[in-house]
């Protein structure tokens, strides 16, 4: 069977990235191609968990201290440290895991606090965990249990698993604080031994705010984050208090993976409900920021499993349990003594398949073993025993009983012999991250080729199509798919298996690592290649500006000089940047017009004031030269289509929550920011076909789609043609032109302002000014061979750097715009000093 190497994975990550990521990642994937010998370069990964995979106790030749010290591996979490630990038998990967270390044990046998260990004695683990590839993190007790026993298990965990946390456990405050401070010390530990080109990947749910704080100490820092558990609805994760800081943590990775697809696509609603994210499918656009968003199903090391199983303690074992179920049908379930786990739902639909189905009675055994759970929950405990006591009384006898049910932690060669022999393997879990134990039974049933039962709440679903789903709440279903399974024939048995057989060996742990890097790698790769748009390069601007004698700075007003609200009254200029144009407005040598959508009224009102500024609202149909009366540009044309688009918006107002008309002289805008984001969504494509369709088909309109808003305006307006009209017919007068806007009504300003450039510089170029967006590409290309002699023209969009603009340069946000004219008013402002 042929599993492909990690050349063939980073070729599936290019093409997975080329073909579901056209509006997260501009950049050409092509170039990543042609540079594909950097992912087989090799690089160091630091993969941080809560737990490390090892334990560590006291060697008996030092029972005094300073200790030396034995490792052993710890159980638990064996799929994540299985691909982790793979990642270093590969040769272009090497890996340092970084993580808890727990308690210890000392040479009795019992547990121990590290707290109390001498300085020899940490660096002695040190020592001896550097030999295993790790990196021990140390918590003081109190915190470690705030953040692991409280926050992680109490808070997180259930929240996570579709559960409110238990009332009867409200919330810690101190829980929070030891979960910051637990993550600030894992970010302090990465940081000490990470080198510039190494891969952070973090993992689950108790480590979330890590990707944010790392980066915050390593900008340029590649981090992965996969989430082991599931992510549920925006609806119910909105409840947790600490919401918005999760989600940010969260954002700072560089890429995200989850289990499945539905987790992925809760997460993506989250960050669109609760923090109001521009997303896609495949990525978040955080400030600037776009963070990949991927789905990789885990394995489990089959391998290990396989050569496990054949062990002759593990047949020995088998022997005994065949012996002692002689004549009986064995359906097996493995789980953790948690309400997701659905024990409580399994043992109901088996009570209910005796009932229904008699002849079963005394032939077949449910043998069903459980573990502790997160947290102890004696009601379900003691629900369990009541429905095991009533399955026993009710069809067993003194010489059978149809549940065998064991409350402990059972040895691997004991579990591995009841997947051997099983006929049957039932999982209701009724929320799960991804069911290893499900995949370890495929692995096992080599010989007998015996049908899985699996809930279709578990994240293997979508993945194990072998397995005969089933509904947990459904016990009548459960009821006859038992029964089902049980008359299987041989030739069905064996055409589901190989199905799930094939899947799970060449989906491995192995796999899933190599693939969650090589994608990380190749996403990174992409973006380096793309003709990113440059950070706005401050030094050369002010170096421009103190060398120019007449200036032109046009402003877009909502998004580049005040941010975006939901309401958009209550976008107020800030003081520091009324400031910076009275400033800038005082100096004959600059010209100064803020451009925006917005109506006479709300700029007079707000900048019109400023002695010196020129005003054009309403996306160029108005305009106020500085100490003028207001001009309408539109004044002779035909508005009569108003009252058309008016009932058009009115309807789709009615319709959808949250949605607000705005009538202007000249245009007509719909918002829905306050609308419900998906429905808003939806809502703004009907409403824009209808348009099409009724309205901009027969009148000269055009729509405009803009940031959660449609805007219907005459065809013949935008703000490139008020930037012509500011340039004037002779733009050559202007030897520092800066322009700033940011979003889709901002680029006819940049286009117009680079055929303009291009025909200052070459009179007889071909006037691109009416070139659409495609043809004019990124502003990336121009950005620098603008700058060697004058004119300096500056367009700056606000946005992140892959965003596809006719800008040549970018900031992130509306502050920095403001930052930016702060520094050409303070030159202006010291030189009006010096000449006094």
């Amino acid at each position: 069977m042929h599993k492909p190497n990690l050349d063939e994975a980073a070729e599936l990550s290019l093409k997975v990235i080329s073909l579901s990521r056209p509006s997260s990642f501009s950049g050409k994937v092509e170039d990543a191609h042609h540079k594909h010998e950097e992912l087989g370069a090799h690089v160091r990964i630091i993969a941080a968990s809560h737990f490390l995979p090892f334990s560590i106790s006291v060697s008996e030749e030092t029972p005094e201290e300073p200790y030396q010290w034995k490792v052993t591996r710890r159980s638990g979490h064996t799929a994540m440290y299985a691909g982790i630990r793979s990642l270093s038998d590969n040769p272009n990967t090497g890996c340092t895991h970084v993580g808890w270390i727990g308690n210890y044990k000392d040479v009795k046998g019992e547990e121990h606090s590290c707290d109390s260990l001498s300085h020899e004695s940490r660096t002695n683990i040190y020592k001896e965990l550097e030999k295993h590839g790790a990196v021990p993190v140390f918590v003081d007790e109190e915190t470690a249990h705030g953040h692991y026993e409280g926050y992680s298990k109490q808070i997180l965990w259930p929240l996570l698993h579709y559960m409110s946390w238990n009332d009867s456990h409200p919330m810690n405050p101190a829980w929070w604080a030891s979960y910051n401070k637990v993550n600030q010390i894992f970010a302090a530990a990465i940081g000490s031994i990470y080198t510039e080109g190494d891969i952070v990947w973090i993992h689950d749910y108790h480590l979330l705010l890590l990707p944010e704080m790392f980066g915050a100490l390593h900008p340029k820092a590649t981090i992965g984050l996969f989430l082991h558990s599931p992510f549920p609805s925006s609806e119910l994760f909105r409840s947790l208090p600490a919401r918005k800081e999760i989600i940010y943590g969260m954002l700072g990775a560089t890429s995200i993976g989850f289990q499945t697809y539905s987790y992925a696509r809760h997460f993506l609603s989250s960050c669109t409900r609760v923090l109001g994210l521009e997303s896609t499918p495949t990525g978040i656009d955080n400030q600037g920021n776009m963070v990949a968003i991927g789905v990789f199903p885990i394995g489990i090391d089959a391998r290990h499993v396989q050569e496990r199983r054949s062990l002759p303690a593990v047949q020995a074992k088998m022997k005994n349990l065949r012996e002692m179920f002689a004549n009986k049908r064995i359906i097996i379930g493995r789980d953790r003594l948690d309400e997701v786990a659905g024990i409580k739902q399994k043992l109901e639909a088996f009570e209910l398949f005796l009932e229904k189905y008699p002849e079963w009675q005394n032939n077949v055994v449910l043998i069903q073993v459980t573990q502790p759970g997160q947290s102890r929950q004696p009601r379900l405990e003691a629900k369990i025993s009541e429905l095991v006591t009533s399955i026993n009384s009710n069809y067993g006898s003194l010489e059978f009983m149809p549940v065998m049910y064991h409350h402990t932690f059972l040895n691997t060669d004991e579990y591995m012999a009841l997947l051997n022999i099983a006929d049957l393997c039932l999982i209701t879990v009724i929320r799960d991250g991804m069911n290893t134990g499900s995949l370890e039974y495929v692995v096992c049933q080599q010989d007998k080729h015996s049908p899985l039962l699996l809930s279709e709440f578990t994240g293997t679903a979508g993945s194990v199509s072998g397995a005969i789903q089933i509904n947990p709440w459904g016990y009548e279903g459960v009821a006859q798919a038992i029964d089902t399974a049980l008359r299987m024939s041989p030739e069905e048995k064996k055409v589901r298996y190989e199905q799930m057989y094939r899947h799970v060996m060449n989906h491995d742990a192995q796999y899933w690592a190599s693939t969650v890097i090589q994608d990380l790698r190749a996403t990174v790769l992409a973006g380096r290649s793309s003709s990113e748009t440059p950070s706005l390069d401050i030094p050369l601007f002010v170096k421009c500006f103190k060398s120019s004698t007449r200036r032109m700075i046009m402003l877009d007003y909502d998004g580049t000089l005040t941010p975006i609200t939901n309401i958009p009254a209550q976008a107020l200029p800030p003081p520091e940047m009324l400031e910076a144009l009275s400033t800038l407005c005082a100096d004959p040598d600059n010209f100064v017009c803020v451009i925006s959508g917005r109506d006479r009224a709300f700029l007079e009102l707000h900048l019109g004031n400023i002695k010196g500024l020129a005003l054009s609202g309403e996306h160029g149909s108005f305009i106020r030269y500085p100490d003028s009366e207001w001009i309408n540009l539109l004044a002779e044309m035909d508005m009569s289509w108003k009252d058309e688009v008016m009932s058009i918006f009115e309807f789709y107002t009615e319709r959808t929550a949250g949605a607000t008309i705005e009538a202007k002289e000249t245009s007509i805008t719909w918002h829905f920011r306050n609308a419900d984001p998906e429905y808003g969504e939806f809502q703004a494509k009907e409403c824009m076909n209808h348009l099409e369709n009724s309205v901009v088909s027969k009148r000269p309109v055009e729509i405009l789609v803009g940031k959660k808003c449609l805007e219907v305006r005459p065809i013949s307006v935008n703000k490139g043609e008020i930037v012509k009209r500011l340039m004037g017919a002779n733009p050559k007068q202007w030897d520092f032109v800066v322009c700033a806007g940011d979003d889709k009504t901002d680029e006819d300003m940049f286009r117009s302002l680079r055929a303009i450039k291009r025909n200052v510089a070459d009179p007889n170029a071909e006037k691109d000014s009416h070139a659409g967006p495609m043809s004019v590409g990124t502003g990336a290309d121009w950005s620098a061979t603008s700058m060697r002699l004058p004119p300096y023209y500056f367009t700056i969009t606000v946005g992140p750097s892959d965003k596809r603009s006719a800008a040549a340069w970018h900031v992130s946000s509306s502050h920095n715009v403001v930052e930016a004219l702060a520094m050409l008013a303070a030159i202006d402002k010291n030189a009006k000093t010096d000449a006094e």
